[in-house]
């Protein structure tokens, strides 16, 4: 079984976006493939019922059920620790891990969804998404921005990320402009430089990720 564990370098920087990219490719390619979101803060309301918004981004690629492709689904739009405690829910990592080997076990290529950046709490501070990624045993794929102030942010969430000994197969960069300009060509080249991680995938700016061009500069899915 293959599959990843995907970060970012700040909440809102796209994952949910890229991870549904990256679920159209695989299945683009006939390889059976999912994506689970262990823990969804900020649940929607429709229909009667609580929805999880980033498996609703799955659905556009493949047929997952809210149950299926989340574990915890928590109301407040928050920090999942505090959303579980608002919602007076308990989150166990066991049962995540339970959640993802069910998942193993009927898919060949499983892409895990983290909450927000990589030092975000999900228990409290002793169990960060950095610790769920270990516990998961996946190597790292981090989403970052392409535009100005991603270095910075691109290069701490590495650090970060090597201090907890994990594995980073990649970097994708997203939001690019239509040609790339000066500035986001520059940041590839220094990200690259500064932390030695390959950028693997440039998403531009594009609001139909079931049509856009992606530009994948390694075949990660091998």
């Amino acid at each position: 079984m293959k599959g990843f564990f995907i970060t970012g370098t700040d909440t809102d920087v796209g994952k949910t976006f890229v991870t549904a990219c990256m679920l159209r490719t695989l299945t683009d390619k006939r390889i059976r493939a999912t994506a689970y979101k262990p823990v969804q803060s900020g649940a929607q309301w429709r229909d009667g019922k609580w929805v999880a918004p980033d498996v609703d981004m799955y659905r556009k690629v493949i047929n997952v059920a809210d149950e299926d492709g989340c574990t915890y689904l928590l109301k407040t739009p928050c920090s999942p620790h505090l959303a579980a405690k608002i919602d007076g829910v308990t989150i166990e990592p066991d049962r995540i891990l339970l959640h993802m080997r069910r998942l193993q076990q009927t898919h060949d290529f499983v892409l895990v969804e983290g909450a927000g950046g990589i030092a975000v709490p999900l228990v409290d501070e002793s169990f960060l998404v950095a610790h769920l990624a270990q516990l998961l045993s996946l190597p790292i794929i981090i989403v970052a921005r392409a535009s100005v102030g991603t270095i910075n942010h691109t290069v701490l969430t590495v650090q970060y990320a090597k201090s907890f000994g994990l594995q980073i197969a990649g970097i994708i960069m997203n939001g690019f402009s239509t040609p790339k300009n000066e500035i986001e060509q520059e940041n590839i080249r220094m990200i690259e430089a500064m932390t030695n991680i390959p950028v693997i995938g440039e998403i531009p700016h594009m609001t139909n990720f079931l049509r856009g061009e992606i530009v994948w500069r390694k075949e990660w899915w091998q």
